[in-house]
Formats: structure tokens, C-alpha cells, sequence
């Protein structure tokens, strides 16, 4: 008696980038982190009205860095550009250390400003404690973010010595695309911080 052979399955499901994967679910639970912060602070200022702004918020001879900060915003996203560029160049065996080298500068200069910036609140008398609770969000909404992009600058110092030292390759870059979310996910951040915390604020009151 004869058995009909059955057909050996060849097909091979998709193989997970776990380090990928991983940096994706970590992102994931920043974006509900940062989606509950900005979202307490838009609920508490519809419910207060007004009376959720501090009097120098609404005092005409304050002005609030809405320019500066709207200069600074346009670095962070020129980084997310300069750092794509540098993803399509490693894909084609360039060299991206330049792209790299320039995104670091931009993130570093806009932690940069937003260090002066806070000192130039802070020589205004406007701290965690003194506005009531906007003053609160703010600082810490921007502080959080700050802190993001400060280790996002680190990270990009060392991803730039590593293409340096030749370590991407086309079909090797994991620690670069785990970067590279982690960056554009900050900047993605932060044009929703810069609507809610400075424009909104600033056109309103």
C-alpha cells in the first residue's frame, strides 16, 4: 500500500527584533506616562478656569519665552531630521557619524537653552511653589521631558563614537534604531508639551 508524502512546511515565521521590540514597549509606557500628565493638566485648567493662571501669567509686562522656546523647538525637530538621514545613510553602507555628530550638538543646544531658560524663570521668582498649580505642571512637565532629552543626548553621544569606530553596518544597527525611536519619540513629545504649555497659555489668557 502506498502513502502519499506529505508536503515538508518550509515557510519560517517572521523573526522578532526583540531589541526592538523591547525599546517599543518601553515607549509605550512613556507615551501613557506623559498622555496622563498632559492630560491631568489640561483637566485641571478647564476645571479652575482663570483662577488656574497665576497673576504674572496674565500681567502684560511678563513676557512668556513663547519666541525662544519656538526657536528652540525648531533645533529638536531639526535633530529628528538629521538623525533620520543618518538611518537612510547607514542602510546604504555610508558613513553617519557627521549626521550623528550634528544631531547631539542640536539636542545638546536645546537642553542648552532650556537650562537658561529655567534660570531666567527662576531669576523671575517663578519656581514649582509660586504660580500655584500651572507653575507646578509646567516645571514638571518640561523637567520630565528635559530629563528624556538629556539621557536621549547621552545616548546619541555614544551612538556617534560607535559609528566612529565603524560598528554599524547595513545589516547590523539595532542600537541605532533603538536610538533613533527613543529620539523621535521625545521630539514627537515635546510638539505636543510646546502646544499645551506655551501656546495655548500664551494665545488664551
Amino acid at each position: 500500500m502506498s502513502t502519499a508524502a506529505h508536503p515538508v512546511d518550509t515557510h519560517k515565521p517572521p523573526e522578532v527584533n526583540l531589541t526592538k521590540f523591547g525599546m517599543t514597549t518601553f515607549l509605550a509606557s512613556e507615551a501613557m506616562l506623559f498622555a496622563g500628565l498632559i492630560s491631568a493638566y489640561l483637566i485641571l485648567w478647564i476645571s479652575q478656569g482663570k483662577n488656574y493662571e497665576p497673576e504674572w501669567l496674565k500681567a502684560d509686562k511678563f513676557t512668556w519665552p513663547v519666541l525662544v522656546t519656538g526657536i528652540n523647538t525648531c533645533f529638536l525637530l531639526a535633530s529628528s531630521g538629521t538623525l533620520y538621514m543618518g538611518e537612510q545613510a547607514v542602510l546604504k553602507g555610508k558613513s553617519i557619524t557627521a549626521w550623528l555628530g550634528l544631531t547631539t550638538i542640536l539636542g545638546a543646544v536645546f537642553v542648552t537653552v532650556q537650562y537658561f531658560e529655567w534660570r531666567h524663570l527662576y531669576s523671575e521668582h517663578i519656581w514649582f511653589h509660586t504660580g500655584g498649580t500651572y507653575t507646578s505642571s509646567f516645571f514638571t512637565l518640561t523637567g520630565f521631558h528635559g530629563l528624556h532629552v538629556s539621557i536621549g543626548v547621552v545616548f546619541l553621544a555614544i551612538t556617534t563614537l560607535m559609528a566612529a569606530a565603524g560598528k554599524f553596518t547595513p545589516h547590523r544597527h539595532d542600537f541605532l534604531t533603538c536610538v533613533s525611536l527613543y529620539w523621535h519619540f521625545v521630539d514627537i513629545v515635546w510638539i505636543g508639551l510646546f502646544t499645551v504649555m506655551y501656546l495655548l497659555p500664551y494665545f488664551i489668557h
